[in-house]
């Protein structure tokens, strides 16, 4: 047993020593990512550092910014579409008459607490590097996006409004490509989650162990199902905690939601039984049939379609919510919301979750005790005297 404990010892120096060793030898930044290049919005434009704020100025005092349109299938969405980056644009121009060619400094990372800083040293590397393959995978859908017909529609009423310059051109550039960045952490939040779903069948092993060790009184019904869902709620309670440390923003909610994943995660897998007398308290360890475990996580899935509805209804192209993010990243189009794809998303959400409603139903309509004939061939089996008298 000493010796157990002086190799996690040795262990623990060690993780310390390294954490250390990254934070005083390694100095790593956030990469800078040009996900859309200016030339490609409007070849052959002049780019030049301009002098002053005319450009600026023009598109800020543009208040019929979308009512001049070409007539085409795409002119609703284009007025839009329009009117979405004539927003974004002025009041970028008011915080900074030129922010379209600004001075980059280093940003300060989330080091408010010694675990922003720890996650921070062990996690920037990883995250940088996964940010600019994603990075790369969004530039190569916007510059696809950039020959179909619904962007040479709005790029022509683009241009005609603003100029064909190249001011307009490095404007629509970081339009799109401040809005491509805004998608990368959606996209590294679903790979989190693919990955976890593949490897779960080797995660939830241990998962299994642990529960039929903590059920093995009452035999192992409810052992597979608490394994899974307690997986399930482990992985959310780890990407919220996660969350947390990195973006401190929404470090509050994010906090709340992981600990509620994390207590429902333990209970599911441990659960117990508190019995309360006149004279004691009484923590029992207990169990949890497949039915009430089913219940539990109809419920937790019910709460994220609410959510997912919820970004669906709500989201809109100045504040695009992940769902509307990662939709406009698989087709490249940053510049029209994607209203039938996201019609179509509610639909699906709605028609699964009705099923899955009705399925509930009809589970808890069954009964829960044994049939007489599954109570007489156990009895049978044991052996029993008038096994036959059983009806």
């Amino acid at each position: 047993m000493a010796n157990r404990n002086w190799r996690w010892g040795t262990l623990v120096v060690v993780l310390a020593a390294v954490l250390f060793g990254l934070s005083y030898f390694g100095r790593v930044r956030e990469p800078l990512l040009e996900l859309v290049a200016p030339a490609k919005m409007l070849p052959g434009a002049k780019f030049g550092f301009p002098g002053d704020t005319a450009f600026g100025e023009r598109v800020v005092k543009n208040s019929p910014f979308a009512l001049i349109l070409h007539h085409s299938e795409y002119s609703n969405a284009n007025a839009n579409a329009l009117e979405a980056v004539r927003s974004w644009a002025a009041s970028e121009f008011h915080q900074d008459p030129r922010f379209l060619h600004p001075v980059i400094l280093p940003k300060p990372v989330a080091s408010s607490t010694f675990l922003n800083a720890t996650a921070y040293n062990v996690l920037a590397v990883p995250y940088y590097v996964s940010a600019q393959a994603i990075g790369g995978f969004l530039s190569s859908r916007i510059d696809s996006f950039s020959t179909s017909p619904a962007f040479q529609s709005f790029a022509a009423d683009y241009y005609d409004l603003l100029g064909k310059d190249g001011e307009a051109a490095v404007l629509l550039a970081r339009y799109q490509s401040e809005r491509a960045k805004a998608a990368i952490n959606p996209f590294l939040s679903l790979l989190y989650f693919i990955l976890a779903f593949a490897f779960s069948p080797v995660v939830t092993r241990p998962f299994r162990k642990i529960a039929l060790a903590w059920r093995a009184p009452f035999g192992p019904e409810g052992a597979n199902a608490a394994a899974a869902f307690s997986y399930f709620l482990t992985c959310l309670s780890t990407f919220y905690f996660s969350q947390a440390v990195l973006v401190e923003s929404s470090a509050a909610q994010s906090i709340l939601a992981g600990i509620t994943c994390g207590a429902l995660a333990l209970y599911a897998l441990l659960p117990v039984q508190i019995i309360v007398d006149e004279k004691e308290v009484l923590t029992l360890r207990h169990t949890m049939s497949n039915r009430r475990l089913l219940v539990f996580s109809w419920v937790v899935l019910t709460l994220f379609c609410v959510q997912f509805l919820t970004w669906l209804k709500q989201g809109v192209l100045t504040d695009p919510d992940p769902l509307t993010l990662l939709i406009c990243g698989f087709c490249g189009d940053f510049l029209h919301e994607p209203m039938a794809v996201k019609h179509f998303l509610a639909t699906a959400i709605g028609l699964a979750w009705s099923v899955s409603f009705a399925f509930m139903l009809r589970t808890l309509a069954r009964r829960g005790s044994e049939s007489t004939k599954e109570i007489q061939k156990k009895l049978a089996a044991l052996n029993l005297p008038g096994v036959g008298s059983v009806k």
